[in-house]
């Protein structure tokens, strides 16, 4: 007897409130600290000493604009299902004297539970990927995520809390970064919801910078 596959139905992934913050520290790097999307900051750029670190998303005219505490960089109404990608450029400009280290971390700050075709508890986060990948220039952002498929060798991590490694950004420097999101095309009706209960996933972003020691 042959089964057929039910229609999947699409899922609007919220990823609302994705807040990138600058933790400007002098001397000994330290551990990443998460900050949670109520944070009452009101700014992304924190100044200590010769620390001016700028963080700005691309928007979907190809400008770019500084990221606040209320920034969402990701559409709210995007509808994630099997092969779909999903890609965001920002840029972090060191508008310092001092040459820095940056890390990104990025960690779930809240998950909504579905219920699948066959009356089974899932999250999203199990059937999400992503990858973070950072480059000098935009050129070098473009050749690297060329197509979908190259979008999809750099979006394969499981969606958890993340660290990237560290990266050098002198005095004055610019460096782009790039988050990838996509959901597998294998993703099957493990992952297809049903009910009025829509699983979301909401995460934050958050931006070190150290010192750079010579």
């Amino acid at each position: 007897m042959t089964t057929t596959k039910k229609p999947y139905k699409r899922i609007a992934l919220s990823l609302s409130m994705i807040l990138l913050m600058v933790w400007a520290m002098l001397g000994t790097s330290a551990s990443l600290a998460w900050f949670k999307d109520t944070s009452n900051e009101l700014h992304n750029i924190f100044h200590f000493g010769d620390f001016n670190i700028e963080v700005s998303y691309q928007t979907e005219s190809g400008d770019y604009e500084l990221v606040k505490s209320d920034t969402v960089i990701f559409n709210d109404e995007d509808l994630y299902e099997p092969g779909y990608v999903k890609i965001q450029y920002l840029k972090i400009e060191n508008k310092g004297t001092k040459a820095v280290n940056i890390q990104t971390g990025v960690n779930i700050t809240s998950c909504t539970l579905g219920i699948n075709v066959y009356g089974e508890e899932f999250s999203l986060k199990d059937y999400i990927r992503y990858g973070v990948i950072y480059a000098d220039d935009e050129s070098e952002l473009d050749s690297r995520l060329a197509d979908r498929d190259l979008a999809k060798q750099v979006a394969v991590d499981p969606f958890d809390d993340y660290a990237s490694e560290v990266m050098s950004l002198d005095a004055a420097g610019t460096k782009y970064m790039a988050i990838i999101l996509r959901m597998p095309e294998e993703v099957g009706n493990e992952a297809n919801y049903q009910f009025n209960v829509v699983p979301t996933i909401e995460f934050g972003i958050t931006v070190k910078a150290d010192q750079k020691i010579n």
